[in-house]
């Protein structure tokens, strides 16, 4: 039976889903050329990060080789000011001569798809508000005629390419036409909060003002665990933390997988801390993952572009996918989870009483001034 969320309906068939899990960026880029060249009608890209340097113009020159006619790049603003993970704009990068060249190329790049008929847009744009300032659409899709659709953490950039993450391959048509209806709305500037639910999968999709519709179902799977949880995320941050806080009361095990060489160093402090405060078995991993997933009693695997963090559960854009295929979990757990945890070391974190106060008065601050905010 499919949900009904504000006036958006779809009607599935009883077909078992095609699903395939790409991890990392070489395994998901040989799957997507390969569509992108056989693509006949459109190829629609939605990415959080577009840059020009070798990885986005391997997609620029892929994109311009494929026969399709209906070829779309939507972005967030947030690449237009951020590029290498780098704030253009600070005082010590506007002089740096790499920066500014990579800007350049990417100039250039967007210029020739445009000049070649491939739309271009940016979701977002920044504003003096502060929720125009936090508000990115932060969701990775891509849609290939009726026949594809991608969705996962994977930017189009150097750095993000460099990194662990994951993305997965749908091919259910249900699925696809509930995809390119989220790409269509986004297109449009009408981002929507829908959801639907098809065999073996069920896709969520986040509008950034009304963000409890979707994580809301997460919060339900993680206070209904009986056995285990393991999360792997760069960055977790409360409302999560209190619901893993609350299921390791009730003596289910629960395993944190986070980067200990992070991009934001901020989390990996954070980790110890909260890690400690809420009786969670941390594992720092060796380099740096970008990948957001959630496995649950080794029955529901979620994943996508949100991050388990206040601002995804609060004012971002997201695309989420709640998995009950037992092929899939069992190819999550082979090929992601359990080399996660040989590449983890194990942390003994602890957290004194003067630091537990600290981080519940910070959480509380921040909890009170977005909902000011927004």
């Amino acid at each position: 039976m499919l949900a009904v969320v504000r006036g958006i309906e779809y009607n599935p068939v009883d077909l078992k889903m095609a699903v395939e899990l790409l991890v990392n960026f070489n395994e998901f880029w040989s799957r997507l050329r390969e569509d992108i060249a056989r693509a006949q009608d459109s190829i629609w890209i939605q990415t959080f990060a577009f840059e020009g340097d070798s990885v986005g113009q391997e997609l620029a020159d892929a994109l311009l080789a494929a026969p399709a006619g209906d070829k779309r790049i939507l972005a967030d603003s947030f690449t237009r000011v951020v590029l290498s993970d780098r704030f253009r704009y600070s005082p010590s990068n506007l002089f740096d001569a790499g920066l500014r060249s990579e800007a350049g190329e990417t100039e250039r790049m967007r210029g020739a798809l445009k000049a070649a008929g491939v739309a271009i847009k940016f979701t977002n744009p920044f504003g003096a508000s502060p929720r125009k300032l936090l508000s990115r659409n932060h969701k990775k899709l891509i849609v290939i005629d009726n026949r594809a659709a991608y969705i996962g953490g994977i930017n189009f950039s150097e750095h993000n390419a460099a990194w662990h993450d994951m993305m997965l391959r749908i091919g259910d048509a249900n699925a696809i036409s509930f995809l390119r209806n989220d790409f269509q709305s986004s297109w449009e500037g009408q981002d929507q909060s829908a959801r639907a639910q098809l065999d073996g999968i069920e896709l969520l999709s986040a509008d950034g003002r009304h963000n409890g519709d979707a994580f809301g179902r997460i919060i339900e799977l993680i206070d209904g665990a009986r056995k285990s949880i393991v999360v792997e995320s760069p960055y977790v941050t409360f409302p999560f933390y209190e619901r893993l806080r609350a299921a390791t009361r009730r003596g289910v095990g629960v395993t944190i997988i986070t980067p200990e060489q992070n991009n934001w160093r901020f989390f990996a402090n954070y980790a110890r801390l909260e890690s400690a405060r809420s009786g969670v078995d941390l594992r720092l991993f060796r380099g740096m993952s970008h990948l957001k997933a959630m496995l649950i009693d080794d029955e529901y695997l979620v994943c996508g572009s949100s991050n388990f963090d206040y601002l995804s559960y609060r004012i971002h854009q997201e695309l989420i996918a709640v998995i009950t295929m037992p092929d899939v979990i069992a190819d999550f757990r082979a090929r992601v989870m359990l080399p996660d945890l040989a590449n983890a070391r194990s942390v003994e974190c602890n957290a004194s009483a003067i630091g537990q106060r600290w981080l519940s008065w910070q959480t509380k601050l921040i909890d009170a001034a977005m909902t000011a905010l927004t």
